[in-house]
């Protein structure tokens, strides 16, 4: 299990992440999809939260 609390991204702790995957999963047109992005891939730099998150990002992707 992740532990979201001690991963970062671009305006901090990565602990909001879990919440923004699922609402970005849930739904393809939500606002979340828009939050990530800006947090895990802010001017194209990533953060360990970054990492973190693309096995849900590929689990989506299928």
């Amino acid at each position: 299990m992740t532990d979201w609390s001690r991963l970062r991204h671009a305006y901090g702790t990565a602990e909001d992440v879990p919440g923004l995957l699922d609402g970005a999963s849930a739904d393809p047109q939500s606002s979340d999809w828009d939050e990530l992005w800006s947090r895990l891939c802010h001017q194209g730099t990533v953060y360990s939260a970054s990492y973190a998150a693309l096995p849900a990002l590929t689990r989506m992707a299928r």
